[in-house]
């Protein structure tokens, strides 16, 4: 195979896990922005508790408590796509080494394309869980009015 074809061959086989990379990133920024809107919202109900101006004290505790759970799944949500973004780079590198040394890497760039889209599939189940969480924290929040 000619050097120009070879490189060719490689940027063609690298753009997969650079949209990869790129499409995880999107959803690691949205995960970024809900954990901020936790921790601002549980900042916002531990003030309300020490200042006394709550009304309901012990429903604003169980939404607190619930807000620290969603920001615990948030950040392993987070850990996951964060670990996706590593496994995509590293099959950048494996056939960057199966291009130039003509080694069968194969399996190892398989492994960790199949580790990236585990950890993005774990990430969605846990952004399902934490979505489930805000409407239950909306829940205490509401039940008065509805």
């Amino acid at each position: 195979m000619q050097p120009a074809e070879s490189f060719i061959n490689f940027l063609q086989s690298s753009m997969s896990p650079i949209v990869l990379i790129s499409g995880v990133g999107l959803i690691l920024l949205t995960l970024n922005h809900r954990i901020g809107r936790t921790i601002d919202k549980s900042r916002s109900i531990v003030a309300e508790l020490q200042s006394g101006q709550s009304g309901h004290p012990e429903k604003k505790k169980r939404e607190l408590r619930i807000l620290f759970q969603r920001s615990r799944i948030l950040r392993l949500s987070i850990a996951s796509l964060s670990f996706s973004i590593l496994a995509s780079s590293l099959i950048i590198p494996v056939l960057l080494l199966m291009n130039l040394f003509h080694i069968d890497l194969n399996s190892m760039g398989t492994i960790l394309f199949l580790l990236s889209i585990s950890a993005i599939v774990l990430s969605a189940i846990l952004l399902f869980v934490d979505v489930t969480l805000t409407l239950k924290a909306l829940e205490f929040e509401v039940e008065d009015f509805i």
